[in-house]
């Protein structure tokens, strides 16, 4: 509360007049604030060189690099040595299975082949060929070779003689075609016989002789694999 000069009278501290005489009282002093220096400099932070950074990183990331690193070796070991298991798999295939040391002779004076070491010969019979002989393989598939002295006209006419013949008994033909063997035309036919087993004849002919390869087994497959394939590959007539 303040005084009127005047009369006395109390007024409000911020009222302009005296309410009882009208009094105008004077208007207070406005002090200015201290002025602050708008322009002051502030303090410059200390910068942090890029090569600390990298070094306070690699510092608190330790393990987190060290699994990267290992995952990345393991991967990279990975794709070399399946590159190295996919080549050897593609020269594997590319080659025989049978190596030629892995070889035997079959020598009748005037035939031969070469058959695969694991086979056996074993006592075989057949009443239409006496002088017939017979190998087992290791998937149990008999191989049985003969020859005999024929007085057929031509490759072709055996052919569609065994043919018939097969087709009497109730078996299907699979597969006839012309190969070549010792540089001479010879049949290539496969049946599937009536029982569900197949054999396959490879004959070859020359000089009124017919000598032929006789191959039983439980698929087709079987009676055309790596190892009966060699073998007939190497046929020679002497």
């Amino acid at each position: 509360m303040k005084k009127c000069p005047e009369c006395g009278n109390p007024s409000y501290d911020g009222a302009p007049i005296c309410g009882n005489c009208g009094y105008e009282f004077p208007k207070p002093k406005v002090v200015a604030p201290k002025r602050e220096d708008i322009f002051q400099k502030e303090p410059k932070e200390k910068k942090s060189s890029s090569n600390d950074d990298v070094l306070s990183i690699i510092k608190d990331n330790k393990l987190l690099i060290g699994a990267i690193l290992l995952i990345t070796l393991i991967v990279i070991g990975g794709i070399v040595l399946m590159g190295n298991n996919n080549s050897k798999s593609s020269s594997e295939s590319s080659s025989p299975i049978i190596q030629s040391n892995d070889l035997v002779e079959y020598d009748s004076g005037d035939f031969k082949f070469k058959y695969p070491s694991t086979w056996q010969q074993v006592n075989g019979s057949d009443s239409d060929h006496e002088n017939a002989i017979f190998f087992v393989n290791e998937d149990n598939v008999t191989i049985e070779f003969y020859n005999i002295t024929s007085d057929a006209n031509s490759l072709k006419d055996i052919t569609q003689d065994r043919i018939s013949y097969a087709q009497e008994k109730g078996d299907a033909v699979e597969l006839v075609e012309t190969i070549t063997l010792d540089g001479r035309n010879s049949s290539n036919i496969l049946f599937e016989n009536a029982d569900g087993d197949y054999t396959r004849y490879v004959s070859m002919f020359s000089d009124g002789k017919l000598y032929v390869f006789k191959v039983m087994g439980s698929s087709q497959n079987s009676v055309s694999s790596d190892d009966v394939n060699i073998a007939i590959s190497s046929a020679d007539i002497v």
